[in-house]
Order: structure tokens, then sequence, then C-alpha cells
């Protein structure tokens, strides 16, 4: 009889659950149903994603311990205190994890054992000691029972997913490097390619989730982790040099590239080589050779004859071409040394992580705020007021408010329906069931029915919140002991506490600003588009001007803003709801939503090109132009930040171009003089590099005015109750 998966991950969790009961009951421990969170939080992931967060679990177990009993020493009779730093903590941990980390349940579960600790331990701290102890056995012993049942029973290695996955990727790229080629010839549409496009941005994801997965379950990957991680690394850095390659072909319209760049159909036909070997050797098969560097052939007579703009488009085209021909070497190179068909990998050539690594994250601190926010007014109402639940609803509004934090797009108001429906089962197997049990025999088949129950009924990842607010209200709401009492109050007082902490958490959501996605989505466009009007004003700094300490902080700000708000405003857009578009198709906001992240990509390139040394002594006669330009495109952005809609895309057009036309007249008198013999050919490269990213930038932002207007701005602005 053959079984399907989700009947053997579902049994193995019930029986992993069965024996950490019965060894914590074994053992007299008391709170046995922290050993059944560990095992229920490990089982909700996939073999090797398991392993991970059980050691997290335990890794972060032992940071609260040590964080509450230093707390509990310092301040064993100031309660204020103890708040104060416990809270600031608290604070640390959900910054941390909202940074998108494979460490992040390392910190969300240092942060909410820690209000544990501390909360059980009021007001006598001198069982602090005792009940971090007891969270450590406990937490170790849910670890070590579904490890070991995992190991044993149906055991199941994450190295095959993470080659299927990798497979799927390098089949994506190929075909969307076809489509492009495509695309470029005027044999498809863009609209053709969308599916692909969408699919490579999810299979990005799942490469790096097996990658997580197949790290922690297989010991050939965590001996080529090295390899795996470039490999991950080289894999999104080709997704955006294709995407930067695309979003210039527009600038390419009505120029013959087979006759500016002779080689360009074979230097094509040697990447669309090089990623079907990649395809093959992920596969399994020997690679057929090791591919050797390449370089695209330019056509100086037939280039001169060209328009400085379109001088400009080409060279920058032809960058990103030669950036895709080495980041598809590297990845050549990394796939065969995982295989064990080549000696050593070459260093990966993906672009080094951008600066910045340690600046505020504006949205990462809100989220703290509203952790901390929620975690006193909690505080505060178990002191002063009469509620139902006692501490039970600090200790929740530290953890809830914590597991929200990280998806601040789900909106509270779809917990209420799946914990009401945790509560009123388990409700009903604590009161009816349960007293009727003798003997651990009765109670373990009580047990597994009902965690294989839950397990096998909401196994799809849709389902998660109803999945792990079944397993924990049941082990919460049940208290399953050696000493069993049972008292139809304790799941009224549960129920109650959860329903308050989750209302005081609705409220607590709208500090520092609205969860609204209409409103998050405004919010995030403004910052973006704030973002690149300062980066755009420093372009016209003087560059024998050293920039100061607080100039390089703010410039790094905003480039990291630019570089990672497009990603935020596309999940947000997905969030926004039918009736926020007021019958626009959803396609609409996709479109606009890819526009910003082009835009990103192009500001990159004019920043990127700006940093180029050599084109220095060309820009002191440039300069009039180019503050022109740039100061009409500081307006711009101002007034998109304000109303997203308020540039017509045609009026916008003429005015950019004009200003690109005196730059450009001004270049070909620069280029045409008589003592042109003193501008080298580096430096004349370098301007038109430079001219083609400001070409590319304004044609990002005319894009999105075409695009903007299809929304209906006031729409996603109007108050709602």
């Amino acid at each position: 009889m053959l079984l399907s998966r989700r009947f053997k991950e579902s049994f193995k969790l019930a029986l992993a659950i069965v024996l950490a009961y019965g060894i914590a009951l074994s053992m007299n421990w008391e709170k046995p149903m922290w050993a059944a969170f560990a095992v229920a939080v490990m089982g909700l992931a996939g073999a090797g994603q398991s392993f991970h967060k059980g050691a997290m679990r335990l890794l972060g177990t032992l940071l609260a311990i040590l964080v509450s009993l230093t707390l509990l020493g310092l301040f064993p009779q100031d309660r204020w205190w103890l708040m104060l730093v416990l809270s600031a903590f608290v604070g640390l941990c959900t910054y941390a994890l909202t940074g998108g980390s494979g460490r992040s349940y390392f910190w969300q579960v240092a942060g909410f054992v820690s209000v544990i600790i501390c909360m059980e331990s009021i007001p006598q701290t001198d069982h602090g000691f005792d009940i971090a102890v007891l969270r450590t056995l406990e937490t170790g012993l849910g670890v070590l029972c579904y490890t070991l049942v995992s190991m044993l029973v149906w055991p199941v290695s994450s190295a095959g997913e993470l080659g299927a996955a990798a497979r799927s990727l390098a089949a994506t790229q190929h075909r969307l490097f076809r489509g492009y080629l495509e695309l470029l010839a005027g044999r498809t549409n863009k609209q053709d390619l969308q599916a692909l496009r969408m699919q490579q941005v999810q299979q990005i994801g799942q490469l790096g989730a097996a990658l997580a997965s197949a790290r922690s379950d297989s010991y050939t990957v965590w001996e080529l982790r090295r390899q795996w991680d470039r490999l991950a690394a080289d894999a999104q850095a080709v997704m955006e040099a294709l995407e930067r390659w695309r979003e210039s072909f527009s600038d390419l319209g009505g120029l013959d590239l087979p006759r500016l760049m002779p080689n360009i159909t074979a230097f094509g036909n040697e990447l669309d080589a090089r990623l079907g070997q990649i395809e093959r050797i992920l596969g399994g098969a020997a690679p057929e050779r090791m591919p050797q560097p390449l370089k695209l052939e330019l056509d100086l007579d037939a280039a001169r004859a060209l328009s400085h703009f379109d001088r400009a488009a080409l060279a920058l085209a032809r960058s990103q071409l030669e950036s895709l021909e080495a980041l598809t070497r590297s990845l050549c190179a990394t796939i065969a040394d995982i295989k064990g068909q080549a000696v050593s990998a070459p260093p990966s050539s993906a672009p080094a992580p951008a600066r910045g690594r340690w600046l505020p994250d504006r949205d990462r601190l809100a989220a703290a705020v509203q952790v901390m926010v929620g975690l006193w007014a909690a505080y505060l109402i178990w002191l002063y007021l009469e509620v139902p639940g006692g501490v039970t609803i600090v200790i929740l509004a530290g953890s809830l408010g914590m597991g929200l934090a990280a998806y601040p797009q789900l909106p509270i108001k779809i917990v209420y329906k799946p914990a009401a429906v945790a509560v009123a089962f388990s409700a009903g197997v604590y009161i009816f069931v349960l007293p009727r049990l003798s003997g651990f025999t009765e109670l373990a088949v009580v047990i597994f029915g009902v965690t294989f129950a839950i397990a096998y009924l909401f196994h799809q990842p849709r389902q998660i919140i109803g999945r792990t607010l079944g397993l924990m209200m049941f082990a919460t709401l049940t208290g399953i002991s050696n000493e069993q009492t049972y008292s139809v109050l304790q799941p009224l007082d549960i129920a109650l506490a959860l329903a308050l902490v989750l209302t005081l958490l609705s409220f607590v959501a709208h500090i520092p600003h609205s969860p609204r996605p209409e409103q998050a989505f405004r919010r995030l466009l403004r910052r973006f588009f704030r973002s690149c009007d300062f980066l755009v004003s420093t372009l016209d700094q003087d560059p024998d001007r050293p920039a100061t300490w607080l100039e390089r902080w703010r410039r790094a700000y905003h480039e990291r803003e630019v570089a990672t708000l497009p990603k935020k405003i596309a999940m947000w857009q997905r969030a926004l709801a039918a009736e926020h578009l007021a019958g626009a198709p959803a396609d609409r906001l996709t479109l606009l939503s890819d526009q910003i992240q082009a835009l990103a990509y192009r500001m990159q390139d004019t920043l990127q090109a700006r940093s180029v040394a050599g084109w220095d002594a060309l820009e002191h006669e440039l300069r009039a132009k180019i503050h022109a330009w740039r100061a009409g495109l500081q307006q711009v952005f101002g007034n998109l930040a304000l109303h997203p809609d308020a540039e017509g895309h045609a009026d916008l057009r003429a005015r950019l171009d004009t200003k690109l036309e005196r730059m450009e007249a001004q270049i070909e008198a620069i280029m045409n003089r008589a003592d042109n013999a003193d501008i080298s050919p580096r430096e004349a490269e370098a301007t038109y590099r430079l001219l083609g990213a400001h070409r590319g930038l304004s044609e990002a932002i005319v894009a999105f005015a075409r695009q903007a207007p299809a929304i209906d701005w006031s729409r996603l602005s109007e108050a709602r109750f």
C-alpha cells in the first residue's frame, strides 16, 4: 500500500508529539506542552526546514534564558525597569526577525521565550532559574523527539528537491533568454513573457527555501554549501541582468544590431548554449565544454554614424550583455564544481551586496515599535485590570505580536475564525474526552488522533494559520500533566484572553501608520519617489568636493530604499482587494509594479555610471545641461510622490526629451571640436554610458506615467472604516 507524503508527515508529527508527552510525563516535568510546542513548530515545514527550525528554536531558547536570567538578577524587585529593558530586547529581536535572514526564527524564539520566563517569574523572581531550566529541557526534548522520528520513520532528504528547484529555475531562465532574443528581434511581445518572468521570481524563492532545507538534512549539500550559495547568488544576479537587458530594448529600436555588433548572433547563440548546458548538467549530464570569456565586438565606424543617444543606448546594452556573459560563465563553472566535474569554480561574478547593511530600516523599526507597544499595553492591562488569563495576555501579546510582525500584509481579522475554531475544538476535547481517560495509553491515542487529524486536514501552505493555532491551542488548553485538573473556566479564560490580545493587536497595528494595503501601497510609493528625488540631487554634486560622512550615510540609505522598496510595493500590491481597484484589472497594478522595479534598475544604472571614473573632464562642460535635466527630474519625482498620476506621459516625454536633446547637442559640439583629440576613448565611452543611463531613467519615468492613470488613485486614498 502506497502512502502519500501528506499521511507520512502527519503520522511522524503525531508520533513525535506522543513521544514528547510520554517522556516529559514519565520524568514528572511540569508544562510538557512546551515539548509539544517544539515538535509542532518543527512539523510545520519540510524535513530540512524542520531540523533548521529545531536548531534555531533551541539556540533562541538559550539566548532567551541568558537574557532573562540577567534581567531577573539586575531587577529582582523593580518590575518597571525589568519591563522596560525586556521590551527593548523584544523590540531588537523583532527588528532582527523582520530582516528576512535565515535566522529570523532564532530571533523570534529569543524574544517570546524571554517574555515567558520573565513573566512567569513575577512576583517570585527566584523561580526564574527553574523555569529557564525546564524550558530548555523540554524544548530540547521536543527537538530530539522529532529529529529521531524524522530520521528513523520514512526518512526524507531535501537534496532531491534542491536539484529539482535548480533544474526548474535553469530551464525557466533558458526559456526566458530565448524569449528575450525573440522580443529583441520583434517576433514576440512583453505580455507573452510575463508568466515566465513571474515564474522565475517564484523559483528563485523556491531555490532559496530548498537550499535552506537541504543544508540541514543532507551531508552532501552541507559539504558543498559554499558552492550552492554561490549558485543561488549567481542565479539571482542572472535574473536581474536579464531584466536590465530587457528594459534596454525600448532604446534599441531601429538600430541595426548585427551591423553595429558583428558577432552579436554568435554571442547570443553562445549564451543560449551555456544556459542549455547548465540545464543539462543539473539533469546529470557531463559538461560538453567549459565556457571561455567572450567579448562582444563593436563596429566603431558604424557606431560613429549614430546619434549620441543611440550610441549611449548601444553602449549600455553592450555592457549589460557582457555582464550577462560573465555571470553565465561563473554559473557554468559553479554547477560543474557542484557536480564534481571541475577542479574549482571561480569567484562569483554576482555583484557584491549593496552597502548600508547596518542602516536603519523604517518598516522594521515600525514593526518593532508595534510589538513593544502591544507588549506594554498588555502588561498595563494585566497590572491594573482584572482580566481573564492573568499574565497569559502578556505572553500572548509578545508571541503573537512577533509572529504577525513578520507578515505585515496579513490582516489580523483573518486570525479570529481559525482561533475560534481551534479553541472550540480543544475545549470540547478537554471537557468531554480527557476526563473519561485512564492511563497514558488512552491519552496517547487521543493525542495521536487529534494531532494527526489537525496535521492531515490542514496540510496546505495556505492553511498554516489554522494548523498552527490548532496544535498550539490543543496543547495549551488541555494543559496535560501528571496531576490533571479540570475546570470549565480554563478554556473560557484562554478564549477571552486570546480574543482580548487579538483585539489589542488590531489597534496596535495602526501604530505608527495604518496597515491597510491601499495606504501602505501609497506610503511606500511616496518613499520610493522621494528617495529617487534625493539620489538625483546627489548626481549634481561637485566631484572635486569630497562628500561628508552625513552625505555618504544619506546616500547609502536612499540607495538601499530604492533597491528594496519595489519588492515591498509588489507585496502590498498583491494584498490589495478588488474593491480598491475600482474595477481596474489586477494586471494593471502588476504592470505598474513592474515599471517601479524597472525604474529602480534604471536609477541604479545611473548611479553606477555616475561613479565610473573617466568622464569628469567632459562633465565640466556639460554641467549646465546636466543640471537642467536633473532639476527637471527632481521636480517630476516630487510631483509623483504626491500625485502619482499628475504627470501626463506625453507632456512629460516632451519636457524630458527637450532637456536631453540639449544635452546631446552639447555633447555633439564637444565631440566635434577641432581639438577633440584631448578626449580619450575612455572618457567618450563613460560619457556615452552615462548618457544612456540618463535616457533610460527618463524612459522609465515616462513608462510609469503611462501606466499610472489606469489606477483610480483617489479611491486608494479615500478613508475606509
